[in-house]
């Protein structure tokens, strides 16, 4: 090894992703790979062997834990240091993982030469973190003045220091603000932005950079924890203008300063153009709706789905497809909420051209553009599913004879439906995002072999989606298994939903958790999904401004009770619709697990949902052992 070349262990479980590294590390001058490790117990191992100034280790890896992989490395060998690389990026991991000592953390799918760059800094015993995660690791630093604990004792004393790094290798504009309003650093995004040097903005203030219409804006970002991204525009030196979007907070140091975050808008047309071009390849029947609830663009499988023309669409209310349904609500409410809005889906029935209604299944994502807020609607004709749903509940009426065989088919069904939400999210995690990685990497290597501008502009925008779809897959990961349920935590996985509704519907709740006893993992799993359940049709069916959650012990076991304040139903009424199985689904999961159900609602008094479950395994139902059926007996009754 050579005398000035920094050694390097590379451990990740998978090979493309391993191999792409090892590349990259040996591509580098100044770097060189000693070691490859396929889990947690040989990361240690290599570190020990090879005695490494750095170790690049995957968090999810077999045999072991990521904290105590860093624990045992920093024990046996003092000089190395850990860089954390994830396809997770959850702030509890990524404090766990500082806390025990790594020198930085870094999401897959970050540019190789931020990659690089953080071996070199970990070498040099600095700290390293990717961009996406800087705003909401920061968070502690809002709650620092109220739990008495100060971001410092995560990381060291060296916080300050380390995060004016971190700001300086940022993605975006970062301008730190003195006590007195006066600019005192500017990173290479914000001088190329705004066209000036370090010296000509050194003394600035931030008003000083935006039109004379935005300084009372732009004044107020400084000094405070934290701000919600606002667009305004930016005044370039030549005087041009430029749309931009400005955020602010405070870094906490030996003296309060203010910290400004500039993002260029600029790309954002050419985003919508591609965009709109993935609009029309998709299968799916896609809308792009305003924020009144008018059409603005169709697809051409709208067309083929609901009979019309598309220019016939343009400027029609969506109501026209989607009739008599809380569609037009959910938009406006993104529109004047002052937080990004977050996407869902909903099921709806749609509207041919002759008037014949079918079931559908909405997915609704928000688009934030230069003239304002835009809504993708994707819709899917759902009739087969339901069918198939329909026909699976007539069947399941017929075992209500052989209750034991049919307790344990349910049981058995709700087993496997978690099993396949756990094995999908694995798979995508273990594959798909670590085949992505892989070729981000590759594609980074590549790109620094080129030398033709537009070459390397068609890469670039080939890296920029490859890194949306790592975004989007670690999104759906999260929504097949809440991180707060994984970790045996149920009022955090409610509570995660309970936020969810409340950001897209603005219906505020309070959850009471008085639960002592902690439920097996595929007992809280099934209380899991039979709360959603109840909360999906709050949020889609009762207009409701307040919801109260509660988890009770009782009778050995686990009472749910689920009350709002909308506008009630009559259930006769409300369960002969077609698309209105969710009440009915509460009900028999709740059998599942030898327990009982009780709805309570009529119109104008509001709903109210109380579920039963044992919290120990029911010796006539167990939930871990659906091989091994027996029949309910003496089930307790509300």
């Amino acid at each position: 090894m050579g005398d000035n070349r920094i050694a390097v262990v590379v451990a990740d479980d998978d090979p493309a992703v391993r191999e792409a590294l090892a590349d990259l590390i040996d591509s580098h001058p100044d770097l060189e790979l000693v070691g490859l490790a396929i889990n947690h117990e040989q990361a240690v191992r290599a570190a020990v062997d090879h005695r490494p100034q750095v170790v690049i280790m995957d968090v999810h890896m077999p045999r072991g834990d990521a904290p105590g992989s860093v624990r045992a490395i920093r024990d046996q060998v003092p000089e190395a240091r850990v860089v954390a690389l994830s396809a997770h990026g959850e702030r509890e991991t990524v404090l766990n993982m500082l806390a025990v000592g790594a020198s930085g953390y870094l999401v897959k799918g970050t540019p190789a030469e931020e990659i690089l760059e953080a071996i070199i800094r970990a070498a040099r015993d600095q700290f390293s973190m990717s961009a996406e995660l800087l705003a909401d690791c920061a968070e502690p630093l809002r709650r620092a003045e109220r739990a008495s604990w100060r971001f410092e004792d995560l990381v060291g004393n060296r916080l300050e220091d380390s995060y004016l790094e971190l700001l300086g290798h940022a993605p975006c504009g970062v301008l730190v603000v003195g006590p007195r309003g006066r600019i005192e650093y500017a990173n290479a995004h914000v001088r190329q932005m705004f066209g000036y040097g370090s010296a000509e903005l050194r003394d600035k203030r931030l008003r000083d950079l935006v039109p004379e219409r935005y300084r009372t804006a732009s004044e107020q970002l400084i000094g405070r924890v934290f701000t919600t991204p606002s667009a305004m525009s930016g005044r370039r030196r030549d005087g041009s203008e430029f749309p931009a979007q400005f955020s602010g907070g405070h870094l906490q140091g030996r003296q309060p300063r203010g910290v400004v975050f500039i993002a260029d808008l600029s790309q954002l047309r050419a985003a919508e153009s591609r965009f709109r071009q993935l609009i029309e390849s998709s299968p799916d029947a896609m809308l792009i709706v305003d924020t009144g609830g008018r059409i603005q663009a169709a697809n051409h499988r709208t067309e083929a789905l609901f009979g019309y023309d598309r220019d016939h669409l343009i400027g029609r209310a969506v109501e026209a497809l989607l009739p008599d349904q809380p569609l037009t609500v959910s938009l406006r409410e993104w529109d004047d909420s002052l937080e990004e809005p977050v996407g869902h889906s909903m099921e709806l029935v749609g509207r041919r051209s002759d008037a014949k209604q079918f079931p559908a299944d909405v997915s609704i994502s928000p688009l934030r553009t230069e003239e304002g807020l835009l809504t993708v609607l994707t819709i899917r004709d759902i009739t087969e599913v339901q069918r198939a749903q329909f026909v699976l509940e007539r069947s399941l009426e017929l075992l209500e004879v052989t209750d034991r065989d049919r307790q344990a088919l349910l049981s058995h069904l709700v087993h496997a439906q978690e099993a396949e939400r756990g094995r999908i999210a694995a798979d995508i995690h273990d594959d798909t995002i670590q085949v992505i990685t892989a070729a981000s990497l590759r594609l980074q290597q590549l790109r620094r072999r080129l030398r033709d501008p537009d070459e390397q502009r068609v890469m670039d925008k080939l890296d920029e989606t490859l890194k949306l779809s790592l975004s989007r897959l670690r999104q759906l990961i999260f929504d097949l298994r809440p991180s707060s349920l994984e970790h045996g935590c149920l009022a955090g996985a409610l509570r995660g939903l309970l936020e969810q509704i409340r950001t897209e519907t603005g219906v505020t709740y309070r959850l009471e958790d008085r639960l002592t006893a902690h439920p097996p993992a595929e007992t809280m799993a099934l209380i899991y999904r039979t709360a959603q359940e109840a909360l999906v049709n709050v949020r889609k069916h009762a207009h409701a401004k307040t919801v109260h959650v509660q988890l009770l012990g009782l009778d050995d076991g686990c009472l749910v009770r689920i009350v709002d304040d909308g506008e009630g139903y009559n259930p006769l009424e409300v369960e002969s619709r077609p698309g209105h199985l969710g009440l009915s689904l509460i009900q028999e999961r709740a059998q599942i697990a030898g327990g009982w159900c009780r709805i309570e609602s009529e119109p104008g008094s509001g709903t109210t949902v109380e579920f039963w479950v044992p919290l120990g395994t029911p010796p006539d139902a167990p939930l871990a052992a659906p091989d091994s059926p027996h029949s309910p007996e003496g089930d307790p009754q509300p």
